[in-house]
């Protein structure tokens, strides 16, 4: 039997089982509580000391109570690949609690379509975007009655509107199915110019987006720069919960944000879309409802670095 190692533990996170239960309970309890039907999840995956309290948000959430597979769709952070979803060729995910099951049948069914892939160990170890949320699916369902789920973990990089479309017809059949859920693996926007981004907007519009050089210096009763990141985000958050790709992907175009999960994003409201159109489901059906954003730090001038992360769930019953 395969095992991906849980790689980044003791580095990102915990892997000490009490210490990070401790850690995860304290995450959760100021957390909102779960919402029935919530099978469709947004968070994080930076350390959790960074985003364990905003990925909590997006967990305490979640409705288990029907859940028997978890899909986890991701970005890559290592490797570039076009046109192709690269899939687990694991057995189990190794966490500190214990290990995660990989669902093969459901793998080798996947990868029966061209657009899929397998990755190799160093890759799938390399990644920490499934990594990350790994606790949390074992820690939340390790009680309930159907017992732990198998995971899907779907690796994106780059793609056309062909792939798009495509993938999102084969998920779609899935998604139909209550005893899935679906998460997405993603954090907000990367500012600085480590990143090689720095966008701003000292009125909170468009209109006036710009980059910012070294020494380039905020306008006087403009935003200040944290709060011009927070403008983006909360306005990627809005457009996500109209459940349009197209305008998901008109508004990536306009300002570039580097939201590292905006492809596993896109590929999942069209799954969305996928699915509406083909049965009778009201229009708060798959529709992200958003708890809470934060940001790694408060960044003052294009030298700061700063992550964000944001938490979300939709109910689909």
């Amino acid at each position: 039997m395969s095992v991906r190692a849980a790689s980044h533990a003791g580095a990102w996170y915990s892997a000490n089982p009490l210490k990070l239960n401790k850690q995860l309970d304290e995450y959760l309890k100021a957390a909102p509580q779960s919402v029935a039907g919530a099978r469709l999840l947004i968070g994080p995956h930076a350390g959790y000391t960074y985003a364990g309290s905003t990925l909590a948000e997006t967990y305490q959430a979640w409705d288990t109570s029907k859940v028997k597979r978890v899909f986890i769709l991701g970005p890559s952070h290592h490797v570039y690949f076009k046109n192709v979803a690269l899939l687990s060729g694991v057995d189990e995910y190794e966490t500190p609690f214990g290990n995660l099951p990989v669902d093969r049948e459901v793998v080798d069914s996947l990868k029966n379509n061209k657009i899929f892939k397998e990755m190799s160990l160093e890759v799938d170890e390399d990644e920490h975007s499934f990594e990350m949320h790994a606790p949390y699916i074992y820690k939340l369902t390790q009680n309930i009655p159907q017992g732990i789920p198998s995971i899907v973990p779907i690796m994106i990089s780059h793609s056309d509107e062909n792939f798009n479309k495509k993938i999102s017809s084969i998920l779609s059949e899935y998604l139909k199915d209550e005893a899935n859920t679906f998460v997405i693996s993603s954090d907000f926007c990367h500012w600085g110019s480590r990143f090689g981004y720095t966008a701003y907007t000292g009125k909170g519009t468009l209109d006036d987006l710009k980059d910012l050089s070294y020494t380039t210096k905020v306008p006087s009763g403009g935003l200040s720069i944290h709060k011009s990141i927070e403008f983006l985000d909360i306005l990627a958050t809005r457009i996500a919960s109209t459940g349009s790709s197209k305008d998901w992907k008109d508004y990536i175009k306009v300002t570039g944000n580097t939201i590292c999960g905006q492809r596993p994003i896109a590929i999942l409201l069209e799954t969305i879309e996928k699915v509406k159109e083909e049965g009778t489901y009201d229009d708060d059906w798959g529709k992200f409802e958003w708890i809470g954003y934060s940001q790694s730090s408060q960044a003052t001038s294009a030298r700061d670095s700063s992550v964000s992360y944001a938490s979300a769930f939709a109910v689909t019953a």
